[in-house]
C-alpha cells in the first residue's frame, strides 16, 4: 500500500511538471538508459570472456605443467627400478668374485652415477647396503647421511616390500647436501631377486627447485600465484618461494582447495576479487592451484568504460539539444494555447486562437476553437433550463403554500382552543411554523434528506391532528440515507397527494408508509399508501401529459405537484432519475423517488444559479 501511494505521488509529481521538463526527463532516459544497458552488457560479457579464456589458458598450460612433472617423477621412479635391478647384480657379482670393499665401492657409485647421466631430472642418489654402508653421488651426502638408520624416513622405506614409496616434500639435516634445500625424496628398499633378503636401501632426490622452474614457466600473469598443495594444503612447490613448505594462508582457499577436485571458481581473496583455479595430479594427492587478481585481467575493460562514458556524455550533450530543439518545436504552441486556455477558464470566453499548422497541435487549436463555440452555446441553453427550473419551483411553491391549506390549519387550531386541548394547540402550531420556516426560510434549494423528513413530518403532524380517524403513517429510514441531497419539497407533495385523493376516499384503515433505501448507487424513496389507487394509463398521464392519449379528467386523481416534483428532478440530477407510479385500483398506489447517491451542484451546472436567486 505504501509502495501504491509512492507510485501515485511521483505519478502527481510528474504531472505537475512543465512540458519542457517532461520531455527532458522522458527523452533523457529513453536515450541514456539503452547506452548503459549495452555498457553494463558488454563489460559483463567482456569480463566473463577474459575469465573464461583465463581459465582455459590455465587449464592447458596446466595440463602441460602437470604433465612434465608427472615425466620428472616417473623418470624418477625409473630410475630407482633401474638401479634396483643393476644393484642386484652387481652385488651378486661382487659377492661371487670376492671383491674387496674398495671395488664394491666404486662398481656401486658408478652405478648411482650413471642413473644420474641417463636420467637429469634426478638431482641426487644415495643407497645404503645391508651392513649401513653409506654410497652417494656426492661426499656430502655420504657424510650427512651416517646416522640415517635412526630417523623416521629410514624406518619408513624399511617397512615396505620394495615398492616406491615417496617421502613428503621437506627440508633435513640427512640424506642433503644443503640443510636449507627443500628436497623430495624416493625411497625404494632393494631386495635380493633371488634369496628376497634385504640388500639395502635406495635413496633419489628431487630438489624443490626443479618443480618451481616449471611452475615459472607457467606463471603468465606477474601479480598472479602458482603454486601445488598436498591434501592437507602444504605448500610443497610455489614461485614465491615464501610460500614452501607452509599451510595456505587463507583458510577460504584452503578449504576451496581441499573441497575441490578441479576448476575454477572466483572468490574475495585480501579484499580483491580473484580467479581461484585448481587441477588434480594424477598421483601423490598434489593439486596445483593459481590465484589470479581480477583486475590484472580486466585492465582493458577500464579503457572500455572511459569511451562508454565518453559517449554517454556525448549522447547526453545531443538528447540536451534534442529536448531543447524539441521544446521549442512543440513545448511553445502547447504554452500559449496553455496561457490561452486559462484565460478561458477564467470567463474569457471571446478568446479565438490562430490556426498555425495542419498538424496535431493545428487540429487541437480547431477543436479548442469549436469547444469554445459550443460551451457558449451550451451556456445559453443551461441559462434557459436554469429559467424554466426557477418557474417550475416557484409554482410548486406556490402550489404548496396553499391558502385554504393555511385556513384549515388555523380552524383545527381554533377549534382546538375552542375544546381546551391547549397541548394539542401548541403542537399543531409549533408544526405549522415549522413546516412554513423550512419551506420558505435561507432560500436554499437543495437539503439533506434528514431536513426532507423533518418538514414531512411536521405536515403529517398537522395533518394527523385533522385526521386522526382517516390514516395512520410510517416512516422508515436507512441510516446511510440521511445525509443524502434532495430538493426542497420533494416528498410533501406525494404524502399530499396520498392523503387526499387516496386515504380521504377511503372507508377508514387507511395507512401512510415512507421508507428509503441503498439501491446500489441510486437512492430509492417510496411513499405508499393503501387507498384509493388508480388505473395505470391514469397515473401516467399525471406525469406525462404531453404522451398521453387524453388529458386527465379534472377531479380525477391530477397532480399538477406530481409533474412538477418530476420536472425538477430531472431537471436538477438528469433524465436516468425521477418519479415513478404503481397503482391498481381499490389497491393503493405507491410512488417512487429515484435520486442519485452523491451529487456535486458545479459539477452539475446549478451552483452559480442557486447563488444568484435571491430568495430568502
Amino acid at each position: 500500500m505504501r509502495l501504491y501511494k509512492k507510485a501515485l505521488q511521483l505519478r502527481q509529481w510528474f504531472s505537475n511538471r512543465k512540458i519542457r521538463t517532461k520531455i527532458m526527463l522522458v527523452y533523457l532516459p529513453l536515450l541514456l538508459l539503452p547506452l548503459l544497458i549495452v555498457g553494463y552488457t558488454a563489460n559483463t560479457i567482456y569480463s566473463s570472456a577474459i575469465i573464461s579464456k583465463s581459465t582455459q589458458s590455465f587449464t592447458q598450460n596446466s595440463a602441460l605443467t602437470i604433465s612434465r612433472i608427472d615425466g620428472m617423477l616417473r623418470n624418477t621412479a625409473s630410475a630407482a627400478n633401474m638401479l634396483a635391478l643393476n644393484l642386484n647384480r652387481v652385488l651378486e657379482e661382487g659377492r661371487k668374485s670376492g671383491q674387496n670393499e674398495l671395488g664394491r665401492y666404486n662398481a656401486i657409485n658408478t652405478q648411482l652415477s650413471l642413473a644420474l647421466l641417463v636420467f637429469p631430472d634426478v638431482d641426487s642418489i644415495v643407497f645404503i647396503d645391508a651392513g649401513g654402508k653409506v654410497y652417494g653421488t656426492h661426499p656430502e651426502l655420504e657424510h650427512r647421511s651416517l646416522s640415517i638408520q635412526s630417523q623416521d624416513a629410514y624406518r619408513s622405506v624399511m617397512k615396505t616390500n620394495g615398492v616406491n614409496f615417496w617421502l613428503p616434500m621437506q627440508r633435513r639435516e640427512y640424506l642433503t647436501t644443503d640443510p636449507d634445500a627443500a628436497l623430495l625424496t624416493l625411497g625404494k628398499k632393494i631386495i635380493n631377486i633371488q634369496t628376497g633378503d634385504s640388500l639395502g636401501l635406495l635413496f633419489l632426490l628431487i630438489r624443490e627447485e626443479q618443480l618451481s622452474e616449471v611452475l615459472q614457466k607457467l606463471n603468465a600473469e606477474p601479480s598472479g600465484r602458482y603454486f601445488i598443495s598436498d591434501g592437507q594444503g602444504k605448500v610443497i612447490s610455489a614461485s614465491d618461494p615464501q610460500l614452501l613448505l607452509t599451510v595456505i594462508p587463507e583458510d577460504e582457499i584452503r578449504s576451496w582447495v581441499s573441497s575441490t577436485p578441479q576448476g575454477a571458481s572466483t572468490r574475495m581473496i585480501e579484499g580483491e576479487r580473484s580467479l581461484l583455479a585448481a587441477s588434480s595430479f594424477p598421483e601423490l594427492g598434489w593439486k596445483l592451484v593459481s590465484i589470479t587478481p581480477l583486475q590484472a585481467l580486466t585492465n582493458g575493460l577500464e579503457q572500455l568504460q572511459w569511451t562508454l562514458l565518453a559517449v554517454a556524455a556525448l549522447c547526453s550533450l545531443f538528447a540536451l539539444l534534442g529536448a531543447g530543439f524539441l521544446s521549442k518545436i512543440i513545448a511553445r504552441p502547447i504554452v500559449e494555447l496553455a496561457r490561452s486556455m486559462k484565460g478561458f477558464q477564467e470567463g474569457h470566453l471571446d478568446v479565438q486562437l490562430e490556426v498555425k499548422s495542419r498538424d496535431e497541435l493545428g487540429y487541437f487549436v480547431l477543436g479548442f476553437n469549436q469547444m469554445r463555440r459550443r460551451i457558449k452555446e451550451l451556456l445559453r441553453n443551461v441559462m434557459q433550463e436554469q429559467k424554466k427550473k426557477r418557474e417550475v419551483e416557484l409554482a410548486l411553491i406556490q402550489a404548496q403554500i396553499k391558502p385554504h391549506f393555511l385556513y384549515n390549519t388555523l380552524d383545527v387550531i381554533y377549534a382546538l382552543s375552542q375544546m381546551n386541548r391547549m397541548r394539542e394547540v401548541q403542537y399543531t402550531t409549533k408544526a405549522l411554523a415549522d413546516f412554513y420556516r423550512a419551506a420558505l426560510s435561507q432560500g436554499r434549494e437543495v437539503i439533506t434528506l434528514e431536513e426532507e423528513i423533518r418538514i414531512v413530518r411536521d405536515y403529517l403532524a398537522i395533518q394527523h391532528v385533522r385526521y386522526r380517524d382517516v390514516f395512520t403513517y410510517e416512516i422508515e429510514i436507512s441510516p446511510e440515507c440521511y445525509q443524502v441531497p434532495i430538493l426542497k419539497l420533494t416528498i410533501q407533495p406525494l404524502v399530499e397527494n396520498a392523503i387526499y385523493h387516496g386515504l380521504k376516499e377511503k372507508e377508514g384503515g387507511g395507512h401512510l408508509h415512507i421508507r428509503c433505501d441503498l439501491n446500489g448507487d441510486v437512492i430509492q424513496i417510496d411513499v405508499e399508501d393503501n387507498g384509493k389507487g388508480m388505473p395505470a394509463d391514469q397515473a401516467e398521464r399525471l406525469l406525462y401529459p404531453a404522451a398521453a392519449a387524453s388529458p386527465p379528467a379534472a377531479g380525477k386523481g391530477s397532480s399538477y405537484g406530481l409533474r412538477n416534483v418530476n420536472d425538477r428532478i430531472r431537471l436538477f440530477f438528469g433524465p436516468a432519475y425521477g418519479l415513478q407510479i404503481q397503482s391498481q385500483p381499490d389497491s393503493g398506489t405507491t410512488v417512487r423517488i429515484s435520486l442519485p447517491q452523491a451529487w456535486n451542484p458545479v459539477t452539475e451546472g446549478n451552483e452559480p444559479f442557486d447563488q444568484a436567486d435571491g430568495r430568502g
